[in-house]
């Protein structure tokens, strides 16, 4: 059995894990350009200008390099050689297969960790869906961030897989990560609405029930296509 501190009566998942090692310095430029892609400062289409950014952080070009390299890798830019980088559109066919992604496998975590969902663990994610719906509803999307990550990372806590997890991370860096041009409110207490649903699930021990629901409504991009283009740049 997997064990998820508690502390307090706030609700923490945690991995048990060793001393986190220190960033490189390509990490580093990684996580600070993906941060710009968040504030909007780098939108989808935006050429980076990477002796701009060389200066900003005072490196270089090397880490700057690595960096690129790794974004391009999770799709979310293009570098062309000699030429320019630049940050990708998402498509709707793209939004349609991460979503299915996704569904799949955090359908197969569920599955595989089925046994570890304690009382505990699902009183934990309930306080952290209450919560994303409280600032939701005071608008606060920023807030709401860290805990939806949080909330789909028990999946990954549950059924420990780092395959499934190096495959997760950059699909929800891609989907979450960059800056929507628009806030349907409405989206986003309907995801809060699909958690619960599969919160209580798990609580009467129906998975079949709990996977369903996660695949062919949470992550069905039918179903949430409505939003989906309201939200991103299609």
């Amino acid at each position: 059995m997997l064990s998820i501190p508690l502390e307090g009566s706030n609700f923490s998942l945690n991995k048990e894990s060793g001393p986190a090692e220190p960033l490189s310095l390509r990490d580093k430029v990684y996580g600070y350009l993906r941060q710009k892609m968040n504030n909007g400062e780098l939108l989808p289409g935006a050429i980076i200008n990477q002796k701009e950014i060389c200066s900003e952080l005072s490196i270089s070009r090397t880490p700057l390099s690595n960096a690129l390299i790794r974004l391009e890798a999770e799709g979310i830019l293009t570098i062309h050689p000699r030429s320019k980088v630049i940050v990708n559109k998402l498509e709707e066919e793209d939004i349609q297969y991460l979503y299915e992604v996704i569904g799949a496998i955090e359908g197969t975590l569920i599955s595989k960790g089925f046994p570890n969902y304690t009382l505990d663990i699902l009183n934990m994610m309930d306080v952290w869906n209450k919560q994303m719906r409280d600032h939701i509803t005071s608008g606060d999307l920023f807030a709401y961030d860290p805990l939806h990550y949080r909330f789909h990372q028990v999946f990954v806590v549950m059924a420990p897989n780092k395959f499934a997890e190096r495959i997760l991370n950059p699909i929800k860096n891609r989907l979450w990560d960059i800056t929507k041009k628009s806030f349907p409110q409405q989206w986003y207490l309907d995801a809060c609405t699909e958690h619960q649903f599969i919160i209580d699930a798990l609580r009467e021990k129906n998975l079949d029930k709990a996977i369903t629901y996660l695949k062919h409504v949470h992550w069905d991009f039918e179903l949430n296509k409505k939003y989906i283009k309201m939200a991103y740049y299609l």
